[in-house]
């Protein structure tokens, strides 16, 4: 495969089949109405598409198409992280054709506390699954993938500051309250959510949200930039499959700039 990330995920969590692959996610997103927001970054879940599919498309219906650049923030779900892990990838594989990564990663790998580890990149579908959607969104586009393991928000918000320019957005991918009953998982992602609307960071420690590290550095970097915040869509597992026993919650938000 040289330099270029395998879909590791293809065929587990997503189909491998293009063509099945772009009809399921045009499907979410031909149910949702494009709004005029300025978007600059979104939260959206990272579970497989029959899932978390309907909420993700909110965000991504949102994006507009001609950014350029994509700085997706994932979790490390197998690999106790400390730091930003970065690899040293030209590409990302999907079924849908390869996606570049922006020039900027060799830079990237040279700031303080990001690391190059394929244990924390390998099967990790956090940011994998997220490129199918972005493919059928942007026309052409690069991303700065990373996966995000316990860091100082303070500095992290600084370095994507950093390596944000015009025509990005920034993607942060992540669950909510993980395999409790239905009415306790919705009491605690509305927490969640209700912390992020409210630009609560601090609040955000003592959330059940995958990589609140990720989530508290978007937060301190919308307030320098004065970004507001928008829920478009919250569900969890139970009201996919009505299964309610042992649920997986599901947030699509926004954050956007005034015209």
């Amino acid at each position: 495969m040289g330099n270029i990330r395998p879909a590791y995920c293809a065929g587990y969590w997503y189909s491998e089949d293009p063509r099945k692959l772009s009809a399921e996610l045009n499907g979410y997103l031909s149910e949702i109405r494009k709004e005029n927001y300025k978007v600059k970054a979104v939260i959206v879940p990272h579970a497989g598409y029959f899932y978390s599919g309907k909420v993700a498309a909110h965000s991504f219906k949102q994006i507009d198409e001609n950014t350029k650049n994509v700085i997706i923030l994932g979790t490390a779900h197998r690999y106790p992280l400390k730091g930003i892990c970065a690899m040293d990838y030209e590409f990302y594989d999907s079924p849908l054709g390869k996606v570049k990564i922006e020039v900027q990663m060799k830079e990237f790998l040279k700031e303080r506390n990001v690391l190059s580890l394929r244990e924390a990149d390998e099967e990790e579908h956090s940011v994998e699954i997220e490129i199918p959607f972005l493919q059928l969104q942007l026309k052409d586009f690069e991303i700065l993938p990373l996966i995000v393991g316990k860091v100082n928000t303070d500095d992290f918000s600084k370095l994507l500051e950093k390596y944000f320019k015009e025509n990005t957005v920034i993607l942060v991918s992540v669950d909510l309250s993980h395999f409790h009953i239905y009415d306790k998982a919705v009491e605690y992602d509305k927490y969640s959510i209700n912390s992020i609307l409210e630009l609560d960071d601090s609040a955000i420690e003592d959330a059940e949200i995958d990589s609140p590290y990720a989530v508290m550095a978007i937060i301190k970097l919308a307030k320098r930039k004065s970004w507001k915040p928008k829920l478009l869509c919250y569900k969890n597992s139970g009201d996919v499959t009505g299964d309610k026993s042992r649920v997986v919650g599901y947030a699509s938000i926004i954050f956007y700039e005034d015209e």
